[in-house]
């Protein structure tokens, strides 16, 4: 699998609970740069991620520890500096002498770009759904209006638009 640029590192490490972070974790978590050069709490930097999806980001985390395993997970994170971010993070665990999980590095990259470009690509297939439908119904093919009106309406939930209109029959 190809990833787009990296944009930050980090390590933590896990007997310490201390995650060691560059300038760019610090813009995104919202820490201090001293706060990451010295070490942070890994809780500290789970409240920069937003609140929906710190429990599946928590699981994922603790399996990766358990398993001592890679990590990946796409998640939002929100700072003063950066605003609200999707990134993709991705991380391994390795470990020590005895077996244990001691070291978890990784990194991550910025998909909110991706995001706004696949919500216009979505507002343009809506758009043709919608004049494929108006032409279907002006032609008399109800069967195939009926499809188009229900594929335009997983495209309006993907992009979180709600209808009052209910399907035709």
């Amino acid at each position: 699998m190809r990833y787009p640029p990296i944009d930050g590192f980090w390590t933590w490490d896990i007997k310490r609970d201390r995650v060691y972070g560059d300038a760019n974790l610090s813009a995104y978590f919202g820490l201090t740069l001293d706060e990451f050069s010295h070490g942070a709490p890994l809780e500290r930097c789970m409240q920069s991620i937003e609140r929906d999806d710190r429990p599946r980001v928590r699981l994922a985390i603790r399996k990766a520890v358990e398993r001592r395993a890679g990590f990946r997970e796409v998640y939002k994170v929100r700072s003063e500096k950066m605003g609200l971010r999707k990134i993709l993070a991705v991380g391994q665990c390795y470990v020590d002498d005895c077996g244990e999980a001691a070291l978890y590095p990784g990194w991550f990259v910025d998909l909110t770009q991706d995001t706004a470009c696949e919500a216009q690509a979505l507002r343009e297939v809506h758009n043709h759904v919608e004049q494929a439908k108006d032409i279907a119904q002006s032609i008399g093919h109800d069967m195939l209006s009926y499809l188009l009106d229900n594929v335009e309406e997983e495209v309006e939930q993907r992009l979180g638009v709600r209808s009052g209109r209910r399907k035709s029959s």
